[in-house]
């Protein structure tokens, strides 16, 4: 297969969201890993994968996946990436990057 139909993205994105909210972290990062290599510029990818990394306790991992593109240019417009890299720094113990990231979240919400 080298790419994949509208209709099999939407499909294996819901699958993976499922094995989030039914606590299979492992299962959705597997997945969204494998959707990252079909769908690299798709930032909901990024974030869910992100997510089933904090949760598997890869912070730093999470934490570089959101580093790097699609977010470098503009990380402050989107909210749930904010969350998350304030979540992967608390887990981290970098209280104060993750108090930064915090404010700029809040910053954005008080608009």
């Amino acid at each position: 297969m080298e790419e994949l139909e509208e209709t099999q993205a939407i499909s294996l994105k819901v699958l993976g969201f499922l094995y989030l909210r039914l606590g299979f972290f492992d299962r959705a990062a597997r997945l969204f890993r494998a959707l990252r290599s079909f769908l690299p510029e798709d930032a909901g990818i990024h974030l869910s994968l992100s997510a089933a990394l904090l949760e598997n306790g890869e912070a730093e991992e999470a934490l570089a996946l959101l580093d790097a593109p699609p977010f470098v240019p503009s990380p402050a417009t989107n909210p749930v990436l904010l969350l998350l890299k304030a979540r992967a720094l608390w887990r981290l113990r970098r209280n104060e990057e993750a108090c930064t990231v915090m404010d700029a979240y809040l910053a954005g919400a008080a608009r």
